[in-house]
């Protein structure tokens, strides 16, 4: 009886220290995703007023996207065959020299559109090493038990460029040039690589496989491991519909805004809409025992929806606002509810492969959603609401005409997507069956 409480004692132990250190980590990742979220939002703002064009921004925004994703699941495969810790470490460095030429370009007396893009997708394409290492880290160091915990500190973490940058990048960019986010974005990779590096020291690192590294082996075990269940075989269809949804609000919010409001107010409303996913990542954290994680997908998916959808209502700062809030609470029900399921039927030697390679498929849904939001909102739904036929009349007497309201159509027909997709997922029997394992 006594052995046995004293080995209650040392597991109850062993599990507050690899969660303390896990802690130390996403501290790390808090930071660095502000610093992030500085470049993110001054770099956008920077190339706008370079360009006027909104394209370029767009073009910013793929190139600051594509390249993580492209390059995600060779990022998978070197997690699961070298230390996950060191992974993140080079990862975070290099992804400030791509910072460093952004940097040089800015500072210059004629600046390049071309070199920026350029630093962005440098940038980009080192934090392909980071990110399933550090979400197969969370394997490595936890018990099944504290994965959503875990999933709602991850979100709080990566989600800080939304809650916290764009308000304090505002801020800043009234009194100092965008150079300076890039100088604060820099120094926060070398604060993360210091806490990464500290939490690596005091952990047992595991063992990887000393055979040779062959990328097409390792790429084939990664989609063998996924393509042997059903279920997670769906979850990749459904997150990449939800992400083709999530990509339009992405892309059309800011001219939606822009339409009848300023710089300013953007910038504050996508805060205080972020607020919600702080706020529904605390709310998961706090969930000791969550019965279904099918249903938080769901309500998760139908919410984000139905908010989602109701942005594009009304030109009304205040409503854009609070429906973006309530859209950002149901986020990380979709991202933490997804994960889990995910996460318990694949084997922790493949997860690292297998994620990355499950980031590429789904987000690439994101890509897709940027290329042809522009040209769905350019040249067939903006045009369509300044006519003056019949259908157009009825819509608008809902929603408005004029400039901007084609724009909040398709945010309006995204959205019920997203909503009809979180009504199905509930039904799905493939994806029930991945909670019961």
């Amino acid at each position: 009886m006594n052995h046995n409480n004293e080995t209650q004692i040392i597991g109850i132990t062993e599990k507050n220290k690899s969660m303390k250190k896990f802690t130390i980590l996403v501290a790390g990742q808090f930071i660095s995703s502000i610093g992030s979220g500085l470049t993110d939002f001054g770099l956008a703002i920077y190339v706008l007023r370079l360009t006027g064009s909104v394209t370029a921004t767009s073009i910013l925004s793929i190139c600051a996207f594509l390249p993580s994703i492209v390059l995600a699941p060779i990022g998978g495969v070197l997690a699961d065959h070298y230390d996950r810790r060191l992974m993140m470490i080079l990862g975070e460095l290099f992804s400030g020299l791509g910072l460093v030429i952004c940097l040089i370009s800015v500072m210059s007396a004629n600046p390049s559109i071309f070199v920026i893009c350029s630093g962005v997708a440098i940038s980009s394409l080192f934090s392909a090493l980071m990110e399933p290492a550090f979400k197969a880290t969370i394997t490595d160091l936890l018990c099944e038990e504290d994965y959503a915990r875990a999933g709602g500190m991850v979100q709080i973490a990566f989600n800080s460029k939304l809650l916290i940058s764009p308000a304090v990048a505002g801020l800043l960019l009234r009194v100092t040039p965008v150079s300076t986010l890039i100088i604060i974005d820099i120094f926060t990779f070398f604060t993360t690589v210091f806490v990464i590096a500290f939490v690596r020291k005091g952990m047992a690192v595991q063992q990887k496989s000393t055979k040779s590294l062959n990328f097409a082996i390792e790429m084939k075990e990664g989609v063998k491991a996924i393509r042997g269940k059903r279920g997670v075989v769906a979850m990749i269809v459904i997150m990449s519909i939800a992400l083709f949804c999530l990509g339009f609000v992405q892309i059309l919010s800011k001219p939606l805004i822009l339409a009848f409001a300023g710089e300013t107010e953007l910038g504050l409303l996508a805060t205080v809409s972020a607020f919600g996913m702080m706020a529904g990542s605390i709310a998961i954290s706090m969930m000791k025992n969550i019965k279904s994680h099918v249903r938080l997908l769901s309500s998760g998916l139908f919410g984000c929806g139905i908010f989602f959808a109701l942005m594009g209502v009304r030109e009304n700062l205040i409503l854009i606002a609070a429906f973006g809030f309530m859209m950002f609470v149901f986020l990380p029900f979709v991202q933490i509810g997804a994960e889990v399921l995910i996460r318990k039927n694949l084997a922790n030697e493949v997860q690292g492969r297998a994620f990355g390679l499950i980031s590429f498929i789904t987000q690439m849904g994101y890509i897709f959603a940027y290329i042809l939001s522009g040209l769905l909102a350019d040249y067939v739904f903006e045009p369509f609401m300044k006519g003056t036929s019949p259908l157009v009349v009825n819509i608008g007497n809902v929603i408005g005409t004029g400039n901007g309201r084609g724009i909040a159509l398709l945010i309006l027909i995204a959205g019920l997507l997203l909503a009809v997709v979180g009504i199905v997922v509930s039904r799905l029997k493939s994806v029930k069956t991945l909670e019961e394992i």
